[in-house]
């Protein structure tokens, strides 16, 4: 089987990135596992015998899609004159389901092989992007996705046959020592959040609860790990809340695991996850979850069992449990272990990699 994958994270073009070392273990399970990605210059790396990543050599989103469009198509091609008697690659797998899932679409009917679209969420789902979505999603041979939740709604609304749809929960690489994690000798309580800072994780919510709960508990302290373009608009919303000295922001960070051991609690506030690694990441670590009901809420975390589930946008619950965590120690304890427990129930990676090699089976099964 050869697997043709059209990707966003120019990062794979970085041996050393986890991107690559991750698409190297995909590469494995076929025969050949090429990814095109935007990029600044047209490149080809060779990641291992199996798996190369191509820059299609422009970052301007419009010329950059026609490059991707332009570059595989041209791969495509070579590949099946190579392979006369054969088909050259099998599967085309998309990770967007928006304009670059158009281009596999478009590309997959020219050179009669297979179609995976993968599904992570559907931030940004209005206007255009909604429309291709609708015309896209439903022509796909196989359909990707990361929870039950996601698997529902493309069934639903979307009409996609449930054989066609595979679940695969995203893969935490991340790991910390259980006994480092919350122990800490400055009395410091620290909450922690991990991700993008863009309006759809709602860290607004998270420093706006921070501003009442540092009137009474003035050892607390929010921990930001990441960047985006909300980042300036937070900053402002700390100084006007006067809670600079609470809300630290530590930017991107390679080594996340470090910033899970250090903390006592762990906080996404999502208006809309597909799944939320950063939340199988702390609960890899042991830390009591708090939550909005999205992506894995109901799955891996669920309420008052393995972490704390409360309504999206709900700034007085997420208030009312962050107190609960501060005066409870029992509490953070047994929800930060059946957290962790949580965790270990979800595949393995050899287990991940099976279900994605059944899901490029799919696509090939249910190939027109």
């Amino acid at each position: 089987m050869k697997i043709l994958s059209l990707g966003l994270d120019k990062s794979i073009l970085d041996k050393n990135s986890s991107l690559a070392k991750r698409t190297v273990e995909y590469g494995n399970l076929v025969e050949k596992y090429t990814v095109i990605v935007p990029s600044s210059e047209y490149k080809t790396v060779d990641l291992s015998e199996q798996v190369n990543a191509i820059g299609s050599g422009d970052i301007n989103k419009a010329i950059a899609l026609f490059k991707i469009y332009k570059t595989a198509k041209s791969l495509l091609a070579k590949e099946k004159l190579v392979h006369e008697k054969h088909q050259g690659y099998d599967i085309i797998t998309v990770q967007d389901q928006y304009y670059l899932a158009l281009v596999g679409l478009l590309l997959a009917k020219k050179f009669k092989i297979g179609l995976e679209i993968q599904i992570h969420g559907f931030e940004k789902y209005s206007g255009l992007r909604k429309l291709i979505v609708k015309f896209v999603i439903p022509k796909a041979n196989a359909v990707r996705t990361v929870s039950q939740r996601l698997k529902k709604r493309l069934a639903g609304e979307f009409g996609v046959e449930e054989d066609r749809i595979t679940v695969v929960p995203v893969y935490s690489y991340v790991g910390c020592r259980m006994s480092d994690v919350g122990h800490k000798s400055d009395g410091k309580f620290i909450f922690l959040t991990v991700g993008r800072l863009v309006p759809v994780k709602n860290i607004e919510m998270q420093i706006n609860a921070l501003a009442n709960i540092v009137k009474k508990y003035s050892n607390v302290e929010l921990w930001i790990v990441g960047e985006g373009e909300e980042k300036e608009k937070l900053l402002n919303l700390c100084y006007a809340l006067r809670v600079t000295r609470y809300a630290k922001f530590l930017g991107w960070q390679s080594h996340v695991d470090e910033f899970y051991g250090k903390a006592d609690a762990f906080l996404l506030t999502s208006h809309s996850e597909g799944w939320g690694l950063a939340v199988v990441e702390a609960a890899r670590c042991g830390l009591p979850i708090i939550m909005t009901n999205v992506g894995c809420a109901g799955e891996l975390i669920v309420d008052s069992e393995s972490g704390i589930v409360i309504p999206a946008g709900d700034q007085e619950k997420l208030e009312e449990n962050m107190v609960k965590l501060i005066e409870d120690k029992e509490l953070r304890s047994k929800l930060g272990e059946n957290a962790r427990q949580a965790v270990l129930k979800l595949p393995s990676i050899a287990e991940t990699l099976n279900l994605y090699k059944k899901s490029w089976e799919n696509a090939l099964k249910f190939r027109k």
